[in-house]
Formats: structure tokens, C-alpha cells, sequence
């Protein structure tokens, strides 16, 4: 119902300059668990919808020509960004102090950075957030993300904080909250372009539609013929065949048991007619429990072999 209510303000909001914003809507436009800076006012305010989101978790920089954070995570949900206006008279630190600690009341931190430790100001406001207003000396800039849940079983939104103080002195917040979908994705990897593009752009993705049975066999719920169909397509991609597991038994056993799953699904893509030498199967078990998207105990990662 909040997601709803918020694509009917945004349709109102076309109409509106953004000085009328504030004074027509007010709070409404906040969201529900962060009060705004007092004072502040709402000059960019935009739903885009279910976006795989890029979570930033590291400072920013360009890399072989691409705009990109040194960790960064795919989450799929419902995107509301917010900027505002802070008054004169206040500093970054004092904006993202207040932003800040509401955040961290509703959930964990992830990651925060302040000054150049975040890189390029103009990264965050032109790749990252998409609104130029955010552009400003990179010394005076501050950006937080966190969730709202305790664990990844139970996080029900995700909120990334950026403060700047542009070079006219202006502070401006900016606040994006992705709120997950029902389903549970990484990423949209529902056709072979798609799942292609992602392997390509953030070099390794969790294979949706695949699952496996209790001795360890592979179960196709439609994926394992999108990743034959991606390799088929792209005959020059080399890959790592993940298995993740954590479960009960010994670290050796969920180790052996992973690689035997990632194997079966290496086998039956040879089978299919993609040369064994394009794949290497491994697994890990519990050793990499971290996953943005729950529940993710039981998956397969498909890594791009450089």
C-alpha cells in the first residue's frame, strides 16, 4: 500500500514545481521511518519502480572505463529516491548526523565512507543517484547504507544516504530506499541477454531456477536452460560454477556436497553440447554465507573467469 501510495503522489508531483512540493504534501513525501532535517525541502522526489538496484559498499571509482564501487551488491525491489534542501546554516556532518541516526536505528550498517574516502563526488551524483544537484567538492561529501531488519532472514528495505555540501556552500541529502520485492532474485536473470549482461557488467550472479534434491541432484526450474542458452550465445565466456551450502553437518561433508552440485550442473551443461574446458566447478559450503538477498544458503554463483 506504501509503494502505492507513493506512485500516486509521484503522478500529482508531475504537475507541481518543486517549491510547491513541500508546502502542498509536507511529510508525505518522507519516508515513514526517517523524519526529514528541519527545515528541509523536498526538491527531487522520483518511484522509478522494481529496479535491480546497484548497492553501493565501497568508495567509488572508474575501472577499465566504467564507473564502479570497489564491493557492490544487485538487490531487487521497489526504488523511491529523495533530495533535499538543507537550510543555511548547517553542515554535511550535522545533516548526516541526524539522517544517520535514524537509519541505524531501524537496522544494521553495511558500509559509510566520508570525504575522499568515498571517491569522485561526481561518480555518486551522476552514476550512483542519477541527479547532478549532488555534485560537490569531494571532501565535504558523506554517504551511509543500511537496513531495515536485523538479518538478512528478515531485512525488509535497504537505505543508502548521501550529504553534500556543494561548492556555493548549498548541503543537500539525498536518500534511496529500496524496498524488496516478494520474490527473491539477485538479479533479473530471466533470459539469456539478461543473465549475459549481468556475468559481463558485474562478474558473477546467482543463478535463479536451479535447485537441487536431498542426494544432491539437480533440479531445473527453468534456469539451467537460460545459463545453457547464455553460453550457447556467448561461445568466449569462460566461467566458475559455484556451490554454496550451508546446512547441518561438518565443514567437509557441505564442502563435498557443494562441489558435487556444481559439478552435476557443469555435467549436464556438457551434455548439452558446451565444451568442458569453459567450465570449472567448485564448492565452498558455508564459507561464503554473505548474501544481500535471502535466503540464500542453498544457491549457485556464476563467476566470469577473466
Amino acid at each position: 500500500m506504501l509503494i502505492g501510495l507513493r506512485v500516486i503522489v509521484c503522478l500529482v508531483l508531475a504537475s507541481l514545481g518543486a517549491s510547491a512540493w513541500a508546502q502542498q504534501f509536507g511529510d508525505a513525501l518522507d519516508h515513514e521511518l526517517i523524519q526529514r532535517f528541519p527545515g528541509a525541502e523536498v526538491v527531487d522526489y522520483r518511484t522509478p519502480g522494481v529496479t535491480n538496484y546497484r548497492l553501493a559498499l565501497d568508495r567509488m571509482q572508474r575501472v577499465n572505463g566504467r564507473v564502479t564501487a570497489g564491493r557492490e551488491e544487485r538487490v531487487n525491489g521497489a526504488l523511491t529516491r529523495i533530495t533535499y534542501k538543507i537550510p543555511e546554516g548547517y553542515s554535511s556532518a550535522d545533516v548526516f548526523g541526524h539522517y544517520s541516526t535514524q537509519m541505524l536505528a531501524a537496522g544494521p550498517e553495511l558500509y559509510r565512507c566520508q570525504g575522499r574516502g568515498c571517491g569522485s563526488s561526481n561518480f555518486w551524483a551522476n552514476d550512483v543517484f542519477e541527479n547532478r544537484i549532488l555534485y560537490g567538492p569531494d571532501a565535504d561529501q558523506y554517504y551511509l547504507v543500511s537496513t531495515i531488519g536485523s538479518d538478512e532472514q528478515h531485512i525488509s528495505s535497504y537505505l543508502a544516504l548521501y550529504v553534500i555540501t556543494r561548492g556555493n556552500r548549498s548541503v543537500y541529502a539525498h536518500l534511496d530506499v529500496v524496498e524488496l520485492s516478494d520474490f527473491v532474485s539477485d538479479v533479473p536473470t530471466n533470459s539469456p541477454e539478461a543473465l549475459a549482461l549481468q556475468i559481463q557488467q558485474e562478474g558473477s550472479v546467482t543463478l535463479q531456477g536451479v535447485g537441487f534434491d536431498a542426494q544432491d541432484e539437480m533440479l531445473d526450474e527453468g534456469g539451467f536452460t537460460v545459463l545453457l542458452n547464455t553460453l550457447r550465445n556467448a561461445p568466449l565466456m569462460q566461467v566458475y560454477i559455484v556451490g554454496h551450502l550451508s546446512a547441518d553437518g561438518s565443514l567437509e561433508e557441505l564442502l563435498a556436497r557443494s562441489a558435487k552440485r556444481a559439478q552435476n550442473l557443469a555435467d549436464r551443461l556438457v551434455a548439452e553440447g558446451i565444451n568442458e574446458s569453459r567450465l570449472i566447478a567448485q564448492g565452498v559450503g558455508p564459507l561464503a554465507p554473505s548474501c544481500l538477498q535471502a535466503p540464500c544458503s542453498q544457491r549457485v554463483e556464476i563467476v566470469l573467469r577473466r
